[in-house]
């Protein structure tokens, strides 16, 4: 079956790329087609002065929820990322808005949204009903949610919104969300049932990551690897503290434009890492694929529920720290047969979701 993906675009996220490249290989080994949809949300010069006019007259009417475009004026991904991309990610041409011929075009039989923050509404203020796929309503298609996330565990879309996706919603023929939380939402607010599975990049495990990896990449000395999206001072002593307690270097690690290392060399970093302290959900994941000693700080800001839920479900709550004032549990030692024997099980249960939805 020919199947497309929608997701966050493949831009400057070593997570959403991974993610993305790891469903492709799953859907693949369950003998699927897929390709990804390369879409990104921006405007030419007549469509951005058309959206400009329409939401001044929505304004006017006292439609206030939408907001006056942005016309993006820079590369989409530059080539420390962007190689990876073209060389192991399949994708259509580049999209600047999702339409319907693109189901014609790559003769797709069904589309699985997701996974990543496909549907937190801050990241996809414009277009959000795409995410639940209108731009194919009316299509013969298989239409399944693979985890899904909200982003955060609070409702944040507006009434017209909701209207409107909870339609889209129902039109879906499976559902799943990645976190719990995402379930209370879909229920609630959707008006549809959901189960949650496990984010692409766990349904593969270590070894599935063996092909990728960039094994040259240098670790002479071990370390403590810091890969956190916003650092502060109180996050800094937290770090030197930890590294100087078991002997390690303390090396930063930055994502988005200020990332420094390849999509390859990220997952050897995290791989290679003596321990790792992170605020970011894939920076944690890989942490617990690689059997890492980890603290994951909470990021109440970028959404905390995603990092809570997978250590509750892993038996690690202890492993998340408070990012204002971080200290170290006390006296606890990762049990990793028993981590990973229950991240087998949901492994499983996830991709048995995607086997019997398509």
């Amino acid at each position: 079956m020919r199947v497309g993906i929608v997701t966050q675009p493949l831009e400057m996220n070593y997570g959403g790329i991974i993610q993305n490249w790891a469903l492709q290989q799953v859907l693949r080994a369950l003998g699927h087609d897929p390709i990804t949809i390369d879409a990104y949300q921006r405007y030419s010069i007549p469509h951005l002065l058309y959206s400009y006019v329409k939401t001044w007259h929505n304004h006017r009417r006292g439609i206030k929820w939408m907001k006056y475009p942005r016309r993006y004026r820079g590369a989409m991904r530059n080539e420390l990322m962007g190689q990876f991309i073209e060389e192991h990610i399949a994708k259509t041409r580049v999209m600047w808005h999702y339409k319907r011929g693109v189901v014609k075009r790559y003769r797709m039989d069904a589309i699985v949204v997701g996974s990543d923050q496909v549907w937190r509404v801050g990241y996809n203020e414009n277009h959000i009903e795409d995410m639940y796929l209108k731009f194919a309503a009316g299509l013969p298609l298989k239409r399944v949610a693979y985890a899904a996330s909200f982003g955060l565990d609070k409702w944040t879309y507006n009434e017209q919104q909701t209207a409107a996706c909870a339609a889209l919603a129902r039109q879906m023929d499976a559902i799943s969300v990645r976190e719990i939380s995402g379930v209370d939402l879909c229920r609630d607010h959707l008006g549809v049932d959901a189960c949650c599975t496990l984010d692409p990049t766990l349904l593969l495990d270590a070894e599935g990551y063996r092909e990728i990896i960039d094994d040259q990449w240098d670790s002479s000395e071990p370390y403590l690897a810091v890969y956190c999206l916003d650092i502060t001072k109180a996050k800094k002593e937290f770090f030197n503290l930890l590294a100087a307690e078991r002997g390690l270097n303390v090396r930063y690690f930055s994502a988005g434009w200020e990332a420094t290392l390849t999509v390859e060399q990220w997952l050897a970093m995290l791989k290679n890492a003596s321990m790792v302290v992170t605020d970011s959900f894939h920076g944690m994941v890989f942490s617990i694929l690689f059997s890492r000693d980890f603290y994951a700080l909470c990021n109440f800001k970028r959404g905390n529920s995603r990092i809570a839920g997978l250590l509750k479900e892993l038996g690690l709550e202890e492993r998340m720290v408070s990012d204002t004032e971080p200290t170290e549990p006390v006296g606890h030692v990762i049990d990793w047969p028993t981590v990973h024997s229950r991240l087998a099980a949901l492994r499983k249960e996830s991709i048995d979701f995607l086997s019997r939805n398509l």
